[in-house]
């Protein structure tokens, strides 16, 4: 279990550099360590932990690639405990990523809810995603 842990971060470290605004997600110093910490906590497939650090769609996603999503979330205070999305923070936090009129056109746009907190969290990245904004 631990070397299936240890290769689904390695994956999501080194094949899901994000690259949005010039600015990778993974060289915000916010970020070290949560990746691990939800992969353990979610029990996300190395098959999906693939899909996100490449940015690509997932059909049909579980509930654990999902609640990843959300534990990713919730370590970087995008979101609360009840899967509330905190529009401000977020808007803060993609600021880092790209320019400010574009984080505040992005979160206003993804601005999601669904039945639980997996759900939306993943909700929104998929929303994100669509616009070419890899957050992984």
């Amino acid at each position: 279990m631990a070397a299936r842990v240890l290769i689904v971060f390695a994956i999501l470290t080194f094949a899901g550099q994000l690259t949005v605004g010039q600015k990778e997600l993974s060289d915000l110093p916010e970020v070290k360590g949560y990746k691990l910490q939800c992969i353990e906590s979610s029990g996300i497939t190395e098959s999906s932990a693939k899909k996100l650090a490449a940015g690509e769609p997932i059909k049909d996603p579980d509930q654990a690639t999902k609640c990843f999503v959300q534990c990713f979330f919730q370590k970087l205070r995008l979101v609360d405990e009840k899967g509330v999305v905190l529009k401000d923070k977020l808007e803060v936090f993609l600021t880092k990523l790209m320019d400010a009129d574009k984080a505040k056109d992005y979160v206003k746009q993804c601005d999601l809810r669904r039945t639980n907190p997996c759900d939306t969290a993943y909700a929104v990245y998929d929303c994100y995603l669509g616009k070419k904004a890899k957050l992984f």
